[in-house]
């Protein structure tokens, strides 16, 4: 199970905002969720599961991909059941939560075979991708350490009830 992101600065701001971003009429720290996740922060983002990868170096809004992430972990413990989507194109990863295994299905490029992980490792892994792409937006651009946004992100990933689906054996 590999999530990653490779940081691009020179994709920090998105296009339209340019020009205001210039004139200093961009405040990171009060900028709304909808514009963080969609119109900022565009990185290569990698997701691989099992030696199938569904994603390769695909720029992807990373705030967007945190929130849908951990987003996922939510919905395979109440429902077993999620999908990863994207905004600017039709494809999707179907997850489904399978005792406690999660297997990958997508909507394109889906292989014969559908890879797994155990839960805990997806968990861990979106865990992951989410503190250190937190800690990668408040060092590089250290106003974002005072948005809100980012304190939503954390809480997706805050688990007091441990790693696991939350079913008792």
């Amino acid at each position: 199970m590999k999530i990653n992101f490779t940081p691009d600065s020179s994709s920090d701001i998105g296009s339209g905002y340019e020009k205001a971003w210039q004139d200093g009429r961009v405040d990171l720290a009060t900028i709304s969720a909808t514009d963080l996740r969609y119109s900022f922060f565009e990185y290569p983002v990698d997701f691989i599961v099992d030696d199938h990868t569904f994603l390769s170096r695909e720029e992807v809004p990373l705030v967007d991909i945190m929130f849908t992430l951990g987003r996922s972990l939510e919905s395979l413990r109440s429902a077993g059941a999620a999908e990863i989507d994207f905004t600017e194109n039709s494809y999707v990863i179907h997850l489904e939560l399978v005792g406690d295994r999660v297997r990958f299905t997508s909507s394109h490029r889906a292989p014969a075979v559908p890879p797994e992980c155990p839960f805990d490792d997806y968990a861990a892994a979106v865990r992951t991708f989410i503190t250190s792409g937190v800690a990668r937006l408040v060092e590089n651009r250290p106003a974002l350490a005072e948005n809100p946004v980012l304190d939503e992100l954390r809480a997706l990933v805050s688990d007091p009830a441990g790693d696991g689906t939350g079913n008792q054996e």
